[in-house]
């Protein structure tokens, strides 16, 4: 079957006719005068993403003591038809018993082809986190610990070592000698939900940490207007930063001056999706703690306005990014793909497509960029497959 596929390349000027027969690509011309199958001579085509904090989708939670196999398998059907061919799923502060149970699952999950394909491994956020209420977010209070070598080697076993990255606050007793166990077992390890000092934070980088986890939320709400968590890590250029784009995380002000502080080449966006996205607003529960989801789209711990993960679709933070800050489009797709690819060390060609290799492209485009945050998603290819 052949397929003609219309839109602007991610950096050219003009749009292009993608010819697909078989699953691959067997020709890029400039558009003709004709039909398309698919696309328009104003869409976008750009490569698939890589989200780094996937907490959930559509109902299923990573966080619920019935999580399959299966499950994970359709969190990744689920988030290809939305362009996302990469993902990290991310495990949250609860009973060690629970994140021993999920990390068995998703090894399990692995066995999976098309599962080992878009999942390079876990990412377990706490349970070594802050117990200060601000930094710690909506992680739940009673579950937070000091980190435990003997502990994370009991989750690294469940996951039979497919664990990519940690999140934690450098400043707990033992978490200096903590990260440097970690960075030795091939972890990436990422500062969050903390109040570390400048001398925390350098001694965490010495360490060998390379990530902030969504820098500029699991904050206090107020802090001081210099001596704070917010500025040295800004600052710290061996320290890329995930950002969560959904413009609720961060406002649009916010989102551009921090972005332009760390830089585009130490830029990652990612969804920090729940199980509550892709659902009617409403009241849902995490990790036992109740949220909800208002019409906005913001997710908060019900009764606060502590956030508690987001109902972001990648690739509207993608645009997000490039429509409110100094990010080109192609610099977003990168903070989505190739960058977060680099820090967490995942080998995967993200390209525009190519003449002789297999489909792996998503096709879009936007409103006006001044009225309409809004994508609209014509198209996804995957390993030479239609998704969506």
């Amino acid at each position: 079957m052949k397929l003609k596929v219309r839109g602007i390349i991610l950096g050219d000027a003009r749009p292009s006719d993608i010819v697909i027969e078989h699953g691959s690509v067997v020709s890029i011309r400039p558009a003709d005068p004709g039909k398309a199958d698919l696309g328009s001579r104003t869409a976008t085509v750009g490569p698939t993403l890589f989200d780094i904090q996937v907490n959930g989708i559509r109902g299923i939670d990573l966080q619920s003591a019935r999580l399959a196999p299966e499950h994970v398998r359709e969190i990744t059907d689920i988030l290809a038809t939305w362009g996302v061919s990469h993902w990290v799923p991310t495990l949250v502060t609860g009973p060690l018993g629970r994140i021993e149970r999920a990390c068995r699952v998703i090894a399990e999950a692995l066995q999976d082809k098309a599962v080992a394909r878009a999942v390079p491994g876990i990412h377990i956020e706490g349970p070594y986190l802050s117990p200060e209420d601000g930094p710690r977010g909506a992680h739940a209070k009673r579950y937070v610990r000091k980190p435990s070598l003997r502990e994370f080697d009991r989750l690294f076993e469940a996951a039979e070592g497919r664990v990519v990255y940690v999140t934690l606050a450098p400043e707990l007793d033992g978490a200096i000698p903590f990260i440097k166990a970690l960075v030795r077992r091939g972890v990436v390890v990422a500062l969050g939900h903390h109040n570390a000092t400048e001398t925390h934070i350098r001694k965490a980088v010495d360490a060998g940490a390379r990530l902030c986890t969504h820098l500029g939320n699991g904050l206090a709400s107020y802090i001081p207007r210099h001596q704070n968590p917010l500025w040295p890590q800004l600052a710290e250029d061996r320290l890329a930063a995930s950002f969560i784009a959904d413009l609720h995380h961060l406002p649009p002000a916010a989102l551009k001056s921090l972005i332009r502080g760390k830089g585009p080449e130490n830029t990652i966006l990612t969804s920090d999706c729940i199980h509550a996205a892709l659902l009617k607003p409403g009241r849902y529960a995490l990790a036992g703690l109740p949220i909800e989801v208002k019409r906005s789209g913001r997710v908060c711990l019900t009764g606060t306005d502590l956030l508690a993960g987001s109902s972001l679709m990648l690739l509207q933070g993608v645009a997000n990014a490039a429509r409110v800050t100094d990010l080109s489009l192609e610099q977003a797709f990168a903070a989505a793909t190739t960058i977060p690819a680099r820090v967490l060390g995942l080998r995967h060609r993200f390209a525009p497509p190519q003449v002789g290799k297999k489909a792996e492209f998503l096709v879009f485009e936007t409103g006006s960029p001044d009225t309409d945050k809004h994508v609209k998603l014509h198209g996804v290819f995957i390993a030479g497959g239609r998704k969506r």
